[in-house]
Formats: structure tokens, sequence, C-alpha cells
């Protein structure tokens, strides 16, 4: 990607959840779009080549109601590059908030249609792991019994996200193989017996709650989301 490519293509939307959000745990200026945007205007080294990185996330949403408000929050500023990250409440189990399968796709996919009208250029994201020992919200409840814990319910929505992704060919930045991996490296390296419990993620997922980033947890975001985003050629 080029100094001027980015001197066209100087808007980006991250379009998601409290995860993009960064509530309840995460200063604004912490968040991942935050980090992004300061990463990518280094990169560039020129004040008058500004990157602004906008963030539409929405506490407690899902899919559904992020399609809803996708022509003020994302259509409207007239973006060049959009991120999409939607999945983590759509796995929830309440009535009113809960997506199945095939909606959550349908709504990715006209999602998508949309953006598409406008900006020819979009990431899809997994949502990033819960930490089923910490997320006392599931404990409750044996909704999530037949997957083994949540995490593994929430699976089925990332793997419908690569689905997509694949599907459409738009780029893919996948969270939850990002986090994942640092507990197998956490593992390995002998800081915990047995990643799977994803409770070595302490510093990355909040403990408090087991859903939402740290501000280490958004660095590592902004970090796999510079990754993708440095090489499509916006030009």
């Amino acid at each position: 990607m080029s100094e001027e490519t980015i001197l066209r293509r100087s808007t980006i939307v991250c379009f998601g959840t409290s995860i993009t959000q960064g509530t309840p745990h995460v200063p604004a200026e912490d968040t991942y779009p935050a980090v992004l945007e300061r990463r990518l205007n280094r990169r560039l080294r020129r004040e008058q080549a500004a990157v602004t990185v906008i963030n539409s996330g929405v506490s407690g949403e899902n899919s559904a109601e992020g399609l809803a408000r996708i022509e003020p929050d994302v259509i409207a500023h007239r973006p060049d590059l959009v991120v999409i990250e939607f999945g983590c409440n759509d796995v929830r189990y309440e009535p009113h908030k809960r997506v199945e399968l095939d909606a959550f796709r349908a709504n990715l996919e006209k999602m998508i249609e949309r953006i598409h009208e406008a900006c020819s250029e979009q990431v899809l994201c997994t949502p990033t792991p819960i930490i089923d020992a910490f997320h006392v919200y599931s404990q409750e409840v044996d909704f999530y019994e037949p997957w083994g814990g949540c995490n593994n319910a929430l699976k089925e929505y990332d793997e419908v996200i690569r689905e997509v992704a694949d599907d459409t060919g738009l780029m893919l930045c996948d969270l939850q193989q990002a986090f994942l991996d640092r507990a197998a490296l956490a593992e390995f390296e002998g800081a915990t017996d047995d990643a799977d419990d994803l409770t070595c993620l302490a510093d990355l997922i909040s403990r408090y709650d087991g859903v939402h980033p740290t501000i280490a947890g958004q660095e590592l975001m902004a970090a796999e989301l510079y990754g993708v985003i440095r090489t499509i050629p916006l030009g």
C-alpha cells in the first residue's frame, strides 16, 4: 500500500459490538480503531496524509441490530474500508438477542451487499474468544451445555464468518484464532498447563466478564487488523 493510496483512501469504519466500542473496560483512545488509526498514520510519517478510523461499535448489539443502523453509522461516513465485527451477541441465549446461524449468515450477507454499494473494501472479523471460566453470564444457565461452553457455541458463528468471507472473496481477520494462538503459546512456554480453558488469556480478555478485551487485547486486535489492512490495494 503506497502513501498515495492511503491519501486517496482515508476513511475506515470499524462496525461492530462492544468488542469494537471498547466498553466497559477500555478508554476510547485505547480501542483497536484508535490504535489502528495511530499506527497507520505513523506508517505514513506525513501529517497531511491522515487516515481517519471511525469507531462504530455499539455495546450489546447482534447482527440484526447492527444491520438496522448501517446507513447512519457506516454508509453516511462514505468509508473507503469497513471492518465488520459481529457474533458475540448473536450467540446469546435470550430470545430477543439470539440470532440463529442461518439468520446470522443472511445478516452478514446483507451488510456486505449494502456496504459494497458505497465501499469496495471490507474486512470480516471473527469475534474474540469467550473465557468460559470467567463468564458468569453463561454459567447461570444450562443453555450452552450441548456445546461444552459458550465459546464452543461461538465457534459455530466464527465458522459462518469464515465461510462468508470465502464465498464473497472478502479479507478475513481471524481474531478468535489469533487469541487461541496466544493461549497455545502460553502452554508451550509453560505459563499454563491447559491452553484450552483460556484462563491464560486474562491479560487480553477481562477476567471480570470473560468477554471484553483489555487494553492489551485491543492492541492485539489492532495488530492483527493492521497486518490485513496494509495488504489491501485500496488505490
